[in-house]
């Protein structure tokens, strides 16, 4: 059915190594679709597979994380060092039988291209049924084209597979539905943000309630399985602009607002806890690109307001007990492996609680180098305890290669940053004027009377967002909702009349 295939000699000029002995033979299938499937789906395991990390992919791409087992983003394509892994196959024609220990893979035609789309796969003998599972991305169906060697050379980290019936259907439905989440993702972002800022300006009360309100809305879509365009667009605007307001007329007190932000992080505890693919598949999840599981960098700003204004409003009448908790929550959810998984949001937070820290308690500058490095053995102590219990992510693999590896992963984000913020010129503008907003914003309010003793959860915001520009990769979402999230939380929390005094 298949002919043994070597690699064009153009594209292995740049790699080096050798292909090793696999468990299972690799065969690349041009054209496959889930339409092919369909007649031997039973014959083992089948699923979606994201062909790369990135805005783009290609053939040559594709071809290259296929063989070398390594996804790099297409904005930091660097072909030094590649190895390969295994060898593969073409087929002649259509997928026809399958046969043997095999991996049947689809793959992007032609040059530069979005990276949009998920590719089918399906994986033949050693008991594998049903859906394709993977540690990588954690939402059955999807997998990513690092899965392919480890599998091949049947390493512990390869595929795994769960039974399920109507298989081909269930992936044209998570197809669709990840694809309709990215398309509402944007227009969504941008109805949310503009409705609080609305409700910031002229029911300044009803913007941070609005602000949890949307949160809480994105965990029931995503539960619910909701992804309609129209759908997810229009409960987002009745949620946020009618509960925001009615939950605000439900907070007689600054505790009970406190106490709505605490649970929002607890809703995301336990949702990412014990469903973690209805969080991931939520509108403002993770896009299945090169992140597929946890909070996606908007959520992880959006939640900004619910960790530093809860742990600041709680802290007001429950003394530090109360912030400390809150802000264990807070790592736990954002951090957390087996929740949020996101290692720069542990760094994001820490920024954010230690000035929040420092403004409540009326420090200097010495407490807050203090606090800021306190936050910071906080974060990193408590991923290496994440790790030593079982969990694994992207930090606690650069924490196994000490400060050099997370250096290097550090690095790695700003540099993609930039590329992200400069690569077209409209994206360059839109970063521009949003940043120059944000300074503007910021100095504003340094400038008031008593700043530092009245605006502690404004300026801990702004904090955690300047520290998110630098240690996270999406410079327009963390833009776009942490100006949405300064808004709100300056205006709402004045307006509130929340003493910002230090506990004695």
């Amino acid at each position: 059915m298949a002919r043994t295939a070597v690699v064009a000699l153009a594209f292995l000029a740049f790699m080096a190594g050798s292909a090793q002995a696999t468990t299972f033979q690799v065969v690349v299938v041009p054209g496959l679709t889930l339409d092919d499937l369909e007649e031997v789906a039973d014959t083992g395991a089948v699923g979606l597979m994201n062909p790369g990390a990135g805005p783009e992919t290609s053939r040559r791409l594709a071809l290259r994380a296929l063989l070398t087992g390594e996804v790099r983003n297409s904005l930091r394509e660097d072909d030094s060092g590649d190895r390969l892994l295994l060898g593969i196959s073409f087929t002649e024609g259509p997928l026809g039988s399958v046969e043997g220990n095999a991996i049947y893979v689809g793959l992007p035609e032609g040059g530069r291209q979005p990276n949009d789309r998920r590719y089918p796969i399906l994986v033949v003998g050693a008991g594998f049924e049903g859906l394709l599972t993977s540690e990588s991305t954690r939402i059955p169906g999807v997998v990513s084209i690092a899965d392919v060697a480890p599998t091949a050379r049947g390493e512990e980290d390869g595929l795994d597979s769960q039974g399920a019936t109507d298989t081909v259907s269930k992936l044209r439905e998570l197809d669709d539905r990840i694809d309709e989440n990215n398309g509402a993702r944007l227009p969504a972002t941008i109805l949310v943000c503009a409705l609080i800022v609305a409700l910031a300006l002229f029911s300044p009360t009803a913007a941070v309630p609005a602000l949890a309100v949307a949160l809480l809305t994105n965990l029931a879509l995503g539960l619910l399985g909701i992804s309609d365009f129209w759908t997810v667009m229009a409960v987002f605007a009745v949620a946020v602009l009618f509960g925001g307001p009615l939950v605000a007329s439900a907070l007689s007190t600054p505790v009970a607002l406190g106490g709505l932000l605490v649970a929002v992080l607890v809703a995301y505890l336990l949702v990412l806890g014990i469903d973690g693919p209805s969080g991931a598949l939520s509108p403002f999840g993770p896009t299945q690109n090169s992140r597929y599981f946890g909070l996606s960098n908007l959520l992880e700003t959006m939640l900004l307001v619910p960790a530093l204004g809860g742990a600041a409003l709680l802290f007001r009448r429950f003394g530090s007990i109360a912030f400390a908790g809150t802000a264990l929550l807070a790592f736990a959810t954002v951090a957390g492996n087996r929740f949020g998984a996101d290692g720069g949001g542990a760094i994001v937070l820490a920024g954010g609680f230690a000035v929040l820290a420092v403004l409540l308690y009326g420090g200097g500058r010495r407490a807050l180098g203090i606090a800021v490095g306190v936050s910071l053995a906080l974060a990193l102590g408590l991923v290496a305890l994440d790790a030593a219990t079982g969990g694994s992510s992207h930090v606690t693999e650069a924490l196994e290669d000490g400060p050099t590896g997370l250096a290097g992963d550090l690095g790695e984000r700003v540099e993609l940053s930039w590329e992200r913020a400069t690569g077209d010129w409209y994206v360059a503008l839109a970063v521009t004027l949003m940043l120059a907003a944000f300074v503007f914003l910021v100095v504003r309010t340094l400038r008031r009377p008593n700043a530092l003793r009245e605006s502690p959860v404004v300026l801990s915001v702004a904090a955690a967002i300047a520290v998110s520009l630098i240690v996270n990769d999406s410079p327009t979402d963390v833009l776009l909702v942490g100006l949405t999230s300064y808004v709100a939380a300056d205006l709402g929390m004045l307006s509130t009349r929340w003493p910002a005094t230090s506990r004695s």
